[in-house]
């Protein structure tokens, strides 16, 4: 029965380029998008370019432009580099400095106000009076008060992920020049977290499926209990707050951004002709919703949106697929010391769906996983363009070769009728992985499908059938081709590139997540390989450039 997806991914800082760490969060979205629609789901896959915030203020002063000319930039290369390179599907990327986005999130920080949800603190804020200017929190360092790693940032520390206020911070001091700052009060409106508290407990624990990552670090939000958050800022870049007596303020980046998964379905269902068509996934308890992300974000997509959407009374999130981190060659990624594999460069040098097949069957998504590039050469050669392609690229020349044509055959040994046999149910088996996240497991249950299909050929050496008995040749390659259709449809959500290409070879546009026989006497002509093997040459180089940057 058709249902309403909703795949919510995150949405990445345009203050700088994305790497590999960033896409290995990204993409269990986009393999959720394209499953559910192949099933036939209505599916509605939502993200965009977060542009507010200190990231982007401190780039912009880095490099000594305007925060819009920074977040334009960067945007722009984010809508290449993850739509029309890696083929990220999305019903709608868009931008949180868009004008529709700026007025729905007015409207929602309103209703929230107007809820009773909000209320007036007097805080101390930070100056440097060495800069001479307020200190956002990412203007800040110190130790953190929960860990005690040094170098915390002001909101949050990305040692043990504590989410805090920068005034806790122990011995802080500016990002900018290391002065310690001093402190002036102002007034700020914080949202009333701790309201929703006993609600989002017993939320949580009627919750499945969710990864172990999420469900501990929410509890542990839960054991120290929780706080009023501040939601405005005094901030010269962001959106600005529209309650009266708070307009100089702008409205909190951790605050306005969740919201952009609500402005996106809005904006894109406007962009349809169909205003209100938002409705049907997030008014709709049928409706499903996925939330992508990164492990540094769980609290604000397990506690902060929730408690939002619950003030809203909106759909709440129904999977947290919340990925660890990646690492290269064991190393930490390191923006400062170049210790990343960064976007644009690696899609300079490899196909989108080398990465994609590689970030899935090597995804952190139980636990930190590292970057391997010998590993990355072995399993692309190997698993990717030795097995799958191998397998595609044998049955279409043979059929083509031998009989221009899918054979008939109707009279089926064991081994082939039960290799149809799990051709059709191996649908359930790789779909129930996805839809639990487990997109490792789904990927190795059609790799060794594929294993199994190129274990057929070898056995029965159907070079050899056609000599000696052609009856015996046909049924082979029948059974053959079934199964490399039925790779095509499996395979479509990890490597939709190389699937378009077979899609275009068989000219044919049905990707519908079901076995589906290649009607007999279907027309088949000599194949070109779907991806291609990576040089040993180019991994060289890419590992002479991580020993240079090691020395950093």
């Amino acid at each position: 029965m058709e249902k309403n997806i909703l795949v919510a991914a995150a949405w990445p800082y345009v203050n700088g380029s994305l790497h590999l760490g960033h896409v290995a969060g990204l993409l269990p979205a986009d393999i959720l998008a394209r499953y559910h629609r192949s099933k036939g789901d209505k599916v509605l896959y939502v993200s965009g370019s977060d542009c507010h915030g200190t990231p982007i203020l401190v780039t912009a002063e880095k490099e000594g432009k305007n925060p819009a000319d920074i977040a334009s930039r960067y945007h722009d290369e984010f809508v290449e580099m993850l739509i029309k390179k890696l083929g990220f599907s999305y019903s709608l990327y868009t931008k949180t400095m868009g004008d529709f986005h700026k007025a729905e999130a007015q409207k929602i920080f309103s209703t929230i106000y107007e809820a009773g949800y909000m209320t007036p603190h007097e805080e101390q804020q930070a100056f440097c009076s060495q800069c001479q200017r307020s200190l956002p929190d990412r203007y800040i360092e110190g130790r953190c008060p929960n860990c005690g790693a040094e170098n915390a940032r002001g909101d949050q520390c990305d040692s043990c992920g504590h989410v805090h206020d920068p005034s806790s911070l122990i011995n802080p001091r500016c990002r900018n020049c290391g002065t310690n700052p001093i402190w002036q009060s102002s007034t700020h409106l914080y949202f009333n977290l701790p309201v929703f508290e006993e609600k989002l407990k017993n939320w949580v624990k009627q919750q499945k499926g969710w990864r172990n990552n999420a469900f501990t670090m929410t509890e542990g939000w839960f054991q120290r209990g929780l706080q009023e958050r501040p939601i405005t800022r005094d901030l010269i870049w962001g959106i600005p707050v529209t309650v009266p007596g708070y307009t100089d303020k702008c409205i909190y980046v951790w605050f306005e951004a969740v919201m952009g998964y609500l402005t996106c379905s809005k904006e894109w269902a406007a962009q349809q002709g169909t205003p209100d068509a938002w409705r049907e996934w997030w008014e709709n308890d049928d409706a499903f919703h996925y939330y992508v992300h990164g492990k540094d974000n769980i609290p604000f997509h397990t506690i902060l949106w929730p408690a939002m959407l619950m003030a809203l009374r909106l759909h709440l999130p129904d999977q947290i697929v919340s990925s660890e981190y990646l690492r290269l060659e064991g190393l930490k990624l390191s923006k400062s010391k170049g210790i990343a594999v960064w976007l644009p460069h690696a899609l300079e040098k490899f196909e989108s769906d080398a990465i994609r097949f590689y970030l899935t069957l090597n995804g952190p998504e139980s636990g930190d996983i590292s970057f391997n590039w010998r590993d990355f050469q072995h399993r692309v050669n190997g698993d990717l363009v030795g097995n799958l392609g191998n397998f595609w690229n044998r049955t279409f020349s043979m059929a083509n070769r031998y009989f221009g044509k899918v054979p008939e055959s109707s009279d089926f040994d064991e081994v082939s009728a039960k290799l149809l046999e799990d051709a059709n149910i191996i649908f359930t088996a790789v779909g129930d992985h996805i839809e639990r996240a487990e997109f490792r497991q789904a990927l190795r249950l059609v790799l060794e499908f594929s294993q199994r299909g190129n274990g057929y050929i070898n056995e029965r050496e159907p070079w050899k059938q056609i000599k000696d008995n052609e009856k015996h040749a046909q049924q082979t390659i029948y059974v053959c081709c079934q199964i490399a259709e039925t790779l095509r449809r499996l395979s479509a959500p990890f490597i939709p590139h190389a699937c378009e290409k077979i899609s275009r070879f068989l000219k044919t546009d049905d990707l519908a997540w079901r076995f589906t026989l290649l009607p007999a006497n279907y027309a088949i002509e000599k194949p070109t390989a779907a991806i291609a093997k990576i040089d040993a040459a180019i991994i060289d180089e890419e590992l002479s450039n991580l020993e240079e940057a090691k020395k950093q």
